[in-house]
């Protein structure tokens, strides 16, 4: 039986239990951070609202709020699930959904694109590889991580659910 995990806005989960399902839904200019460890079947997953907190709006936010924040906290969760994998973060691989225009206006702050730009910067200081992403365009995206099985599945409203 599947145990659908919902990450929020700005929020994040990781899990290597078989039967997960991490899901975030609605993404517009947000952008699904996922990375997995297809060794040890981990997958952390976060929505990531802003580049930096420097774009920010007097709140205070979680780690998966801000790109800047968000890769290295997410990749600092995955490590301690894998347990003994932990140190072996050259298996790691990043997925990225998300980072519409969805308010159709002329406009060069894209906040979209600087959210991903930012996310793209962070994984490369990293070392992360992008293996696979579905970003831009001007439609809100779904995105589903199955655990067991390692797929992203990826749904935007009026289409079927697709893999990544």
């Amino acid at each position: 039986m599947s145990n659908v995990k919902v990450v929020g806005i700005g929020g994040w989960a990781v899990s290597n239990n078989p039967e997960d399902i991490l899901r975030t839904y609605s993404l517009g200019s947000c952008i699904a951070l996922i990375l997995h460890h297809p060794k040890t079947k981990t997958m952390g997953l976060a929505h990531v609202v802003l580049p930096d907190p420097f774009c920010h709006d007097g709140k205070k936010h979680g780690e998966g709020y801000y790109a800047t924040t968000a890769v290295p906290f997410l990749l600092k969760e995955v490590r301690a699930a894998t347990g003994r994998y932990s140190a072996d973060s050259s298996r790691i691989m990043a997925k990225l959904v998300g980072g519409a225009a969805i308010i159709k206006i002329k406009n060069p702050f894209h906040i979209g694109e600087r959210i991903l730009i930012a996310i793209q910067q962070a994984l490369h200081r990293l070392h992360i590889p992008v293996v696979k992403q579905d970003t831009g365009g001007d439609v809100p995206r779904t995105v589903s991580l199955y655990i067991e099985s390692g797929d992203v599945l990826v749904k935007s409203p009026g289409t079927q659910e697709r893999p990544l």
